[in-house]
């Protein structure tokens, strides 16, 4: 057994050597070829690619050029690791040759474009792990290419700094550029310099001009917090925008945005009590003259700032009053409806106004106040609690079957977050 052992260590050891001196006989680089020999590559479907083939008989890397009539080498691939066999792959006249220019719109960074018309030598070469190199060359007409670069043109990012929190400032960002030609694909997305293989995709909103269509090209984007998704996390991130043709050309550009106290802006009536003043069993008997009176606390639930603004808690309104007549008789435009303002409101079954009687969610000494572009302005920080409270005065008697009473929470111009909160009959008599 131990003679049969060694024979086929022996006959193993035989055969390897066999198989290393018939590797080592094979040509390194054989068969290469590029057909057809004359392309256009403009994604017209004919004759927009040539399909380049070879044999490499052992392991190494491959380098495949093209060199022009001034002597300059465009290289479609450069150095790669190819093990023993035979190989094919279409080339429709593309070298990603990365290059910043600028035509006067903008830099421009080209990852990919179409080699101008005219005639090329083309040369595959390959180098084995002993530095032994062999190469096979011919020749390649480029002619009616699609050379126009698909650049965007003139691209903005406005504001690089927003706030993506539906308190209507600085809420969204303008993304602009124009397209030279029609391209087969755009995409624009964020990307965190701290995790670049995760992209934020922006989607165009649809206009007359389609996606990927010449002409003017806006995206609104406001990091989806419109659509009730989270925003990215606040930082500094880079912009991206890709155009690529059919023929190949590939132009991206970039610039900077950074995102601060972005999310969406989360708020309840805690615990979904109103303390109404007089309250028995539901019910709150009020004589004509005398006042409808609540103090509420508000919990803001979410990682977000809020922003409120007047009447301020402890306003009494007059029954004939709303907020808006109350602006008007004392002169605070602050007080009219604002997009993005929280406010709480109180409401009742017969109203033709939704929740007439509204206040700042908060007191003073609750809240933060920032002055953005010279204008005072009140947040509820995450986290915090805040206290409201007023009154509601009834100058006059209730229009007939008015009945029920209720608190809100009202986000201006965009949902009521909290609805028919803590419900309650009033009835309003003779003093």
């Amino acid at each position: 057994m131990r003679l049969i052992h060694h024979g086929s260590v022996l006959l193993v050891l035989a055969l390897t050597a066999l198989l290393a001196a018939a590797c080592s006989f094979r040509p390194l680089l054989s068969n290469a070829s590029m057909q057809p020999a004359v392309i256009s590559p403009n994604a017209d479907g004919s004759d927009d690619a040539t399909n380049i083939r070879y044999t490499l008989g052992r392991t190494a890397e491959i380098s495949i050029f093209f060199e022009d009539q001034q002597g300059n080498r465009h290289y479609f691939r450069r150095d790669q690791l190819r093990s023993p066999g035979e190989y094919g792959v279409a080339w429709g006249g593309v070298v990603n040759e990365a290059e910043i220019i600028d035509t006067g719109h903008g830099p421009q960074l080209v990852l990919g474009r179409v080699l101008p018309d005219g005639d090329y030598t083309w040369t595959i070469e390959a180098r084995d792990e002993r530095g032994r190199t062999a190469s096979q060359s011919g020749t390649i007409t480029l002619v009616d290419g699609d050379t126009v670069l698909p650049e965007l043109q003139n691209f903005t990012v406005v504001p690089q700094r927003f706030t993506p929190n539906q308190d209507s400032i600085d809420d969204w960002v303008s993304i602009s550029y124009y397209l030279p030609k029609d391209v087969d694909d755009v995409q624009v997305y964020l990307v965190d310099p701290a995790e670049p293989a995760f992209k934020y995709y922006i989607a165009e909103k649809e206009r007359v001009i389609k996606p990927g269509e010449r002409g003017y090209h806006e995206y609104r984007y406001e990091a989806d917090v419109d659509q009730g998704a989270e925003a990215p996390p606040d930082g500094d991130y880079t912009v991206y925008a890709e155009a690529r043709d059919l023929a190949g050309n590939h132009v991206v550009v970039t610039s900077t945005l950074t995102i601060e106290d972005g999310g969406k802006p989360r708020a309840d009536i805690l615990k979904g009590e109103i303390d109404w003043v007089g309250d028995v069993n539901r019910v709150v008997s009020v004589p004509l003259g005398g006042s409808l009176c609540f103090t509420a606390t508000i919990q803001n639930e979410g990682t977000v700032s809020i922003r409120t603004a007047g009447p301020w808690p402890g306003t009494t309104y007059k029954f004939s009053q709303n907020h808006n007549t109350l602006a008007n008789e004392l002169e605070d435009p602050s007080f009219f409806q604002q997009a993005g303002v929280w406010r709480f409101g109180v409401n009742f079954d017969t109203t033709g106004y939704d929740f007439p009687f509204r206040w700042a969610i908060g007191r003073p000494e609750d809240l933060e106040m920032r002055v953005i572009d010279g204008v005072e302005q009140w947040y509820l920080l995450p986290g915090q609690r805040s206290q409201v409270s007023g009154c509601i005065e009834f100058d006059q008697v209730p229009p007939v079957g008015t009945k029920v009473w209720w608190g809100g929470l009202i986000h201006e111009f965009v949902s009521v977050a909290n609805n028919y909160v803590d419900r309650i009959s009033v009835v309003v008599g003779t003093p």
